[in-house]
């Protein structure tokens, strides 16, 4: 009976029912938004064999990112009714076009930092203001490759397997940021740290308009 089917099992008879009909497209309006977690991972990884087994054209809408990051060819992020841009996921990770989007794709997000919070920072594009650095760019110890140091204030590390999510303040602002550290360094709540980024990583951007400065 259809009401003693569980969350996955109603996805699956649901899509058999649209795959038999040999659609032209497939419209999935966040499918996987009532599951727990481990059933959505497991019903990602059986939509995306799925969409390359059938090779139909597939429109996913979601608000998960991860969903966004994993089954897409080609992503639209939108705000607001918007389209912010457009791109594969890799295009729109390593090159966020806007603000907006720095700040909603990856986890944990871009860090968003005034260049006013970052010394010996060098030249910029005309008009930047504000640098984007991902979690994962930051060091704890200085790069051989040219970069910026930022002293700040270790305030929280949570451990997440493998790295270590380590939220500072920054000594100059007390802007909160979140790096993404490998291992579970020993570091003490409340220490002065200098915490380093390559300046090949830094992402320029202009609060007046939101959007990168080197396009």
């Amino acid at each position: 009976k259809p009401r003693q089917l569980s969350g996955g099992q109603r996805q699956r008879v649901a899509m058999g029912r649209a795959i038999v009909r040999e659609p032209a497209a497939f419209l999935f309006d966040e499918p996987l938004s009532n599951l727990d977690a481990k059933l959505r991972v497991q019903m990602r990884v059986e939509i995306r064999k799925l969409q390359r087994r059938l090779k139909t054209t597939s429109l996913y809408v979601t608000h998960d990112q991860l969903e966004a990051m994993t089954l897409a060819d080609r992503l639209v992020v939108m705000n607001g009714g918007l389209v912010e841009q457009i791109g594969t996921p890799t295009e729109v990770y390593d090159r966020p076009e806007t603000l907006f989007v720095a700040g909603f794709i990856g986890s944990p997000p871009m860090n968003l930092i005034p260049v006013t919070s970052i010394e010996q920072l060098g030249p910029l594009p005309t008009g930047t203001d504000i640098v984007g650095v991902r979690p994962d760019s930051f060091t704890l110890d200085a790069p051989a490759a040219p970069h910026v140091a930022i002293k700040a204030i270790a305030e929280l590390l949570e451990p997440v397997g493998g790295e270590s999510h380590l939220h500072v303040r920054l000594a100059a602002t007390g802007q909160s940021i979140v790096l993404s550290i490998p291992g579970r360094p020993e570091i003490l709540e409340g220490s002065e740290i200098t915490v380093y980024a390559p300046i090949a990583s830094l992402h320029p951007f202009s609060s007046q308009t939101s959007r990168r400065t080197d396009a």
